[in-house]
């Protein structure tokens, strides 16, 4: 079962980004906990900037943004694994 929370709360990321503007995240530092991500999944574009859905080794799932309007990296969403007896 999983738990969906939601943010709007800044962090610094490690990664590049390519030509066509494709993110690519190996770590990124939140809440004082660095996250080293295992999987990319999809990529998209709004008014809003670049979003990209990642994985850390712990197998929580991150939505990220890349903010367009000051280029501000954040967390969007959360997505915490629970495991249940």
């Amino acid at each position: 079962m999983t738990n969906t929370e939601f943010f709007d709360e800044p962090i610094t990321v490690t990664g590049t980004i390519d030509n066509q503007g494709q993110a690519s995240v190996q770590t990124f530092t939140w809440q004082a906990q660095q996250y080293p991500i295992v999987t990319m999944g999809r990529q998209w574009e709004d008014e809003a900037g670049r979003h990209l859905m990642v994985e850390a080794g712990d197998g929580t799932r991150f939505e990220l943004l890349l903010r367009r309007r000051d280029l501000i990296w954040s967390v969007q969403r959360v997505w915490r694994i629970q495991f249940t007896a």
